[in-house]
């Protein structure tokens, strides 16, 4: 499911970028939409890891949560990249 949200964090993120340099009006919604789903990108990963706590599942744990970081990493991009497009993007008047 994490994988389905992160592609379509990255799709809005691009389709924000679009609509915030273009000066469409949808440029708002777009980057709603971008948080929203790299927010449940990490929600999701959280609940799957959630779930191996609970089974007790700790070579899961051990192969998984080490390689994580680079979620935070991505999850600090797009924020960053959605921010800036806010505050860049043409401007509607």
């Amino acid at each position: 499911m994490w994988i389905f949200f992160s592609i379509a964090s990255v799709v809005f993120t691009g389709l924000h970028g679009y609509a915030a340099f273009s000066g469409k009006s949808m440029a708002k919604g777009m980057a709603f939409a971008a948080f929203a789903f790299t927010a449940l990108t990490l929600l999701s990963e959280y609940a799957m890891v959630v779930s191996w706590v609970q089974a007790e599942d700790w070579s899961a744990l051990l192969d998984v949560v080490p390689s994580m970081f680079p979620m935070l990493v991505y999850t600090v991009i797009l924020v960053a990249a959605n921010g800036l497009l806010l505050f860049a993007g043409k401007k509607d008047h």
